[in-house]
């Protein structure tokens, strides 16, 4: 006994097939299912070569889902010493992540704790981050390891959120107090 290969689809229903693959795929590419939608794209494409307008999208999602499975195969970056956790602390807070970016260079100041590069780096961060105290302290210990900071965060953006500061105007303003 041989199994029965099903029949041409009529036209509406096999549209309606096709969009139902595409719009599962499409909420699983909504909860970053890359591999789940990768697999209702390929059932698209390949049993609904007919439908050229949903082609397209599906070939170009199936080419973001390709992405986003391979970027999730690489290694995480994982910074070592402390030239890597001070430009890793950099990166992350000119990507604006803040948070991450205060990790790192804490990091890097437990390894150089006197370093003044490390040290105003993570006033301005903590400065953006929200964290006045952290930041304040900061930018005193790196204004102490180079009197040349002072000039450098009154002009900083990075401190503008701390500018009103009454220990920041002391510590980049002192003849002022």
């Amino acid at each position: 006994m041989s199994a029965k290969k099903p029949g041409p689809v009529p036209a509406g229903r096999r549209s309606s097939a096709a969009l139902e693959l595409y719009e599962k795929a499409v909420r699983a590419v909504g909860k970053h299912d890359y591999v789940r939608a990768r697999e209702y794209l390929g059932d698209l494409i390949t049993r609904h070569a007919e439908e050229r307008d949903l082609l397209e999208r599906a070939r170009s999602y199936r080419m973001l889902c390709d992405r986003a499975i391979a970027e999730s195969k690489r290694p995480a970056f994982r910074p070592k010493g402390f030239e890597d956790l001070l430009n890793h602390g950099v990166y992350l807070h000119n990507r604006g992540e803040y948070d991450e970016a205060l990790k790192a260079l804490r990091q890097a100041a437990e390894i150089h704790p006197k370093n003044e590069h490390v040290l105003y780096c993570l006033a301005a961060t903590a400065a953006r981050a929200g964290d006045t105290a952290t930041a304040v302290k900061a930018l005193r210990s790196a204004v102490a390891a180079s009197p040349a900071n002072r000039a450098q965060a009154r002009s900083d953006s990075d401190f503008d959120p701390i500018r009103e500061d009454e220990e920041f105007i002391e510590i980049v303003y002192p003849q002022a107090s």
